[in-house]
């Protein structure tokens, strides 16, 4: 329901420390394109004001076109042709020229020239569902950058932000693209009025009041995505720099930056797996920062090495070998990497012709079978399944969501997919928008669990039982309608019905819960401000202290051999808690820890 723009956006302004305000909006944008809005005072003239807005106002210019690699084919086949091709015409297609369509337009795999013909000659599909087959969706990816939008302006206020006048004269609207909303800082120069800093992708300055950009994050490296700065009060030339990468320190007004956080453990995990090499290695899926395994020893001469650049996503391990690896980065754009060739695949599923195009959540759910290492689920608002570790799906789901309007970051999306340990077919999955299912015959048919549940939250994990069939967990949270309460419940019956075990937790959202491979009475939960552990299945819980922070927890996995669990924050990096003391605990009276 977010809505990054309109027309209650708006400058407000207090001249009594905050006890009432009133709109500052003159010779301020007053429409509904009015984005994210941000400001900065001069610290040498207080009566300069800088407003930096994300205006997602339409632009006459035209959005650019994808860059096309290799060799460019004549008269390549469009969607457009289809529309009037009878079905005599698609199947006199030269095959090569068609299968190119099909590729460049990345058809589900199993969709040959060969299978093509087939299903038009059996009236399984027409050429009007091939020409509609993306209908009018675009690459999410795409959505963020190719949408042509007035983006980010600079205006000026010399009365202390009671009236404003548009400055900026450079071309600013791939600062931060469409996506304002996730940027939005100014900063001017503790010592020069007309030095100002506007954060987005790049870093830009201008010296000119805000007149003229350039970039200055180019020597040293900074990362990019920029979202916070520090001017020295003292010292003009003195900044830091906070980005998707860490921190960043120059001493030269950022014409060359520093990197600080090389021992800082800050990264943020998304996803946390491990292998069974000996050591065992642990991955990860970072924000910005990519896929990424290390040896579980944590030894700084071992290096760890990198799988996948953007934000890195959900990661599965073939066991079996522990080279071949799935991962990839956001809305659902996976590969197979086979580790010791460097090989990788694109693996990621194409919808079925005549169904919706695909939504991928931001971070998509990717799954191996605990039955066959072969076997790998992926889910968009379907789930698909692959026999051939992603060389062929098949959709075992209808849409499972409740399919409501989404913007241009995709909702009504599968957010976890979880088969059961113990019966092959029996698949659970959730989505961002409330939905709970099962499936207990491989997707032939599917059940509604919402019943018990809050509804409309967001699922965040799904954890089915390592010790008893039809034993279920789950965690759902409220950020959408910005509620922050404890949802973590338990069935027994395969999600017939749902028993809350929030216990004496505080309220704060949920997003994983793994139960212990060895007891069954023992459960792991990671929030958003750190690691809990009941050890009377859910009745009690208590923080667990010592070298864990209160840091937001994405994803645990138990490394079983090792007995360790394995812990990925979102902000401190990974941690690993030797579990004997826990069970040593737990055994056999179930105390409670002090």
């Amino acid at each position: 329901d977010f809505i990054g723009n309109g027309e209650g956006s708006a400058i407000w302004r207090s001249e009594d420390g905050g006890k009432s305000w009133k709109k500052a909006v003159e010779g301020f944008p007053q429409n509904e394109f009015v984005g994210r809005i941000g400001c900065d005072f001069a610290k040498s003239n207080p009566n300069v004001v800088y407003a930096l807005h994300d205006n997602q106002g339409p632009s006459d210019k035209e959005p650019e076109q994808p860059r096309r690699r290799g060799q460019q084919e004549e008269n390549p086949l469009k969607f457009e042709d289809f529309k009037e091709l009878s079905v005599e015409e698609a199947l006199a297609l030269e095959d090569d020229r068609l299968n190119s369509f099909l590729r460049r337009n990345q058809f589900a795999s199993k969709y040959t020239p060969t299978e093509i013909k087939r299903q038009l000659r059996t009236g399984k599909i027409t050429t009007a569902q091939i020409a509609d087959y993306n209908k009018e969706s675009n690459d999410a990816n795409a959505a963020l950058t190719n949408n042509s939008i007035i983006g980010a302006e600079v205006f000026r206020s010399e009365d202390a932000g009671k009236s404003w006048k548009k400055v900026s004269e450079s071309d600013l609207s791939r600062l931060y693209n469409t996506y304002g909303y996730y940027f939005g800082e100014v900063r001017v120069n503790t010592e020069n009025e007309d030095e100002i800093f506007v954060l987005g992708v790049p870093l830009l300055v201008s010296r000119d009041g805000g007149k003229n950009f350039s970039r200055t994050d180019s020597v040293g490296r900074p990362h990019s995505d920029h979202q916070s700065m520090w001017i020295n009060p003292n010292d003009g030339k003195h900044i830091l720099l906070g980005n998707d990468g860490g921190l960043y320190r120059s001493y030269g007004g950022g014409a060359i930056w520093d990197h600080l956080n090389t021992q800082m453990p800050i990264s943020q995990f998304y996803s946390i797996m491990t292998d069974n090499a000996a050591p065992y290695n642990v991955y990860g899926g970072m924000q910005d920062n990519g896929v990424w395994f290390g040896s579980s020893k944590n030894d700084p001469a071992d290096r760890w090495e990198s799988l996948m650049g953007g934000d890195g996503m959900v990661v599965a391990v073939d066991t079996r070998d522990n080279n071949i690896v799935y991962t990839g980065f956001q809305f659902g754009n996976y590969f197979r990497i086979d580790k010791a060739t460097g090989n990788r695949r694109r693996i990621t599923p194409g919808h079925d012709i005549g169904n919706d195009p695909n939504r991928w959540n931001w971070r998509t759910p990717a799954r191996l079978s605990h039955h066959n290492q072969d076997i790998i689920y992926m889910g968009s608002q379907y789930v698909y399944q692959s026999l051939d570790q992603g060389s062929t799906w098949t959709t075992v789901s209808p849409d499972l969501t409740k399919n409501k309007k989404s913007g241009n970051v995709p909702f009504a999306t599968l957010t976890v997919i979880e088969e059961s340990p113990f019966e092959f077919g029996t698949l659970y999955a959730g989505t961002d928008d409330g939905n709970v299912w099962i499936t207990r015959n491989n997707g032939g048919s599917w059940e509604s669990l919402n019943a018990g549940l809050p509804q409309d939250r967001w699922v965040s994990s799904i954890a089915p039982s390592k010790h008893q069939e039809g034993v279920v967990y789950i965690t759902l949270n409220g950020y959408r309608y910005d509620e922050f309460k404890t949802y973590v419940f338990k069935s027994t019956n395969y999600g017939k019905t749902w028993t809350s075990i929030k216990g004496n937790l505080p309220e704060e959202s949920t997003n994983i819960i793994v139960e212990d491979h060895m007891n069954p009475s023992i459960l792991y939960l990671g929030t958003d401000h750190g690691l809990y552990v009941s050890m009377d299945g859910g009745n009690n819980w208590n923080l667990f202290q010592g070298e864990i922070p209160n840091v937001a927890i994405y994803d645990m996995v138990i490394q079983e051999r090792e007995n360790d669990l394995v812990i990925g924050t979102h902000g401190r990096s990974v941690y690993i808690v030797e579990l004997e003391q826990i069970h040593e605990l737990a055994t056999p009276t179930q105390k409670v820890m002090d």
